[in-house]
This record gives C-alpha cells, structure tokens and sequence, in this order.
C-alpha cells in the first residue's frame, strides 16, 4: 500500500485488509475446527468478561476459551514469517494484518480468563504472553485495564520479582528475563521503587535488571563445551543456549527502546529470537511464548505500538 495515497482510499484498503485477516483467521484449521456459531459465543463472552473487575471465567466456559484462544495463536502465528519480512509487499501487509486480527482475539480470550495465580512464575509469564499479544494487536490500553481489573496477578507479579534474587540461577534468570521483558511490553508492575519518578520508569527497571543480570551471569558457571553425556547435561546445554540468546535479544531490544535507534535492531533481534525458539523447540508452552515476544519486539521496533482497533475484530 502506498503511503501518499488519499485518506478515503486508505481507509477503505485497510477495511479491506481487515475483512481478508478475518476471513483468513476463520479458515485456519485450528479456528475451523471450532464451529461458527460457537467461536461467536465465545468470542462475546470473551469481549464483555475481559476487562471487568474480578478472579476472570473459570469453568465451564473457560476450557471453551482456552481452546479459541490457542486455535487463534496458532493461525496468527503461521504468518509470523511474513509478517517480519523487511521489504514492504502486499503479502506482508497480509500477514501483518493477520498477524495483529488473531492477536486481538485471542488477547480476548486469555484476558477474560481466571490467571494462574497459584504460582508466581506461572503468573508472570500469564501476564508477559498477554502483553505481547496487546502489543502485537495494538491494544495496549487495554492491557493496562486489564492490570487493574484483574484480582491479585499484580501483587503476586511483584513478589515474584522481589524474589528472584534468592533463587537459583536457571530459576533467577528465566524470572528476570520475563520481568525484563514485562518492562518493554509496558506492564505497570515493572518498576522498581527508586526510578518510579522517572520519565520511562518501567524501562528504567528494565535496564537496572539486565545489569544485574549481567553482573550474576559472569560469576555463573557455563556448562562445558565437551561431549553430552546425558539428557540432563544436554537439557542444561540447550537451557543455557536459550538464556543467552534471549538475554542478547533482550539487551539489544531494551537499548534501542531507550536511545529510540528501534528499526536497526530488527534483524539482529530477530536472529537471537529466533536462536532461543530453537533451543526450546520441545516446550510448547515456551515456545508460544518465544513467538509472541519475537513478534511483540518486532511491531516495538517498527514503531506501531499506539492504540488501534483493526476492522473486523
């Protein structure tokens, strides 16, 4: 799409791009494995149960949700590639749309959920998947909304990150990251007390965090290049694999936000993601994760983070 181009013209493609991100969400195997008519009922529960005060839905309907919710990640997801190709095409514009329409579904429906507020790193990363998608789909506002609704996910976050220091260094590092990366996607648990009067309090944190981080990482014994002699020590291996590459695409990313240099880090980020992803290739659940964060920091260095309603949500 050209950028000069008139405004009723532009308005009228994004309409349109809207309504094919719709339909191309909606024939997705995952989403059409969902009949119609339910995936409309869980989609309005979704919308007016999201953002309302309280513990979230839980059963029945919650399975429901939890179920459209993934079908939609999974449909948006197989477009991530293309949505994070560096040359502007119509086949990117595509992707992207679809990329942002399923984040904002299923953003709905992790958001009108009941957290998992049993577990502090659980939480955490509850809340850093469903930054991400806010982020992805434009809709930060009411992922702020969302931390100040929802009972108790901000206390525990909080505690969760008091803690970290006293934990062991694969729990300590994985915490931190996250924490770190609740920072970029503006989470407002993400401050630390001294920097609160600053004027980018949560990103300030960030960066306190990952220099710390740093400081542990160097006194932090590397397991060793020689031959894997079990699945333990290969597990350790790739672990550790991961917590680099995502530190590098952390740091690098954090960095960029501050100085505002966002679009030459894309690639570079990109490849540390990708890297981690890899790495955790065996976790689902971390690997959706990875995904959504490789996206988040992606739209983060386009510079499109601002509010915005897609057509055909």
């Amino acid at each position: 799409m050209h950028v000069l181009t008139p405004t009723v013209e532009r308005d009228s493609a994004t309409r349109d791009l809207g309504v094919l991100a719709k339909c191309t969400l909606d024939e997705h195997w995952a989403v059409a494995a969902i009949p119609p008519e339910r995936r409309a009922l869980l989609l309005e529960r979704a919308e007016a149960a999201s953002l309302l005060p309280g513990d979230g839905l839980g059963e029945p309907i919650a399975d429901g949700l939890a179920l459209l919710g993934t079908a939609y990640e999974l449909a948006a997801l197989s477009h991530l590639e293309a949505a994070m190709q560096p040359m502007p095409s119509a086949n990117r514009d595509i992707a992207q749309a679809v990329l942002a329409v399923g984040a904002a579904r299923a953003f709905r429906c992790s958001a009108a959920l009941r957290p998992p507020v049993d577990d502090g790193e659980s939480a955490v990363k509850w809340a850093l998947r469903l930054g991400a998608l806010a982020l992805v789909a434009r809709q930060s506002d009411s992922y702020l909304r969302w931390w100040e609704v929802r009972n108790g996910v901000a206390e525990l976050v909080r505690k969760t990150g008091r803690a970290l220091d006293s934990e062991p260094w694969e729990a300590y590092a994985r915490g931190t990251l996250w924490m770190a990366w609740l920072g970029l996607v503006g989470a407002p648990v993400a401050t630390l007390a001294e920097q609160a009067h600053e004027e980018l309090p949560t990103l300030s944190a960030t960066r306190s965090r990952l220099a710390a981080f740093r400081e542990r990482r160097a006194d932090h014994e590397v397991p060793t290049e020689g031959p894997v002699l079990n699945a333990a020590a290969l597990r350790a291996r790739m672990t550790e694999f991961a917590i680099r590459h995502m530190a590098d695409a952390t740091e690098l990313l954090t960095v960029a936000v501050l100085r505002r240099t966002l679009p030459d880090v894309s690639a570079e980020f990109k490849l540390h993601l990708s890297a981690a992803r890899s790495a955790m290739a065996g976790d689902h659940g971390q690997d959706l994760l990875l995904a959504w964060l490789q996206a988040a920091g992606v739209t983060l260095a386009g510079g499109v983070t601002a509010q915005l309603e897609l057509p055909g949500f």
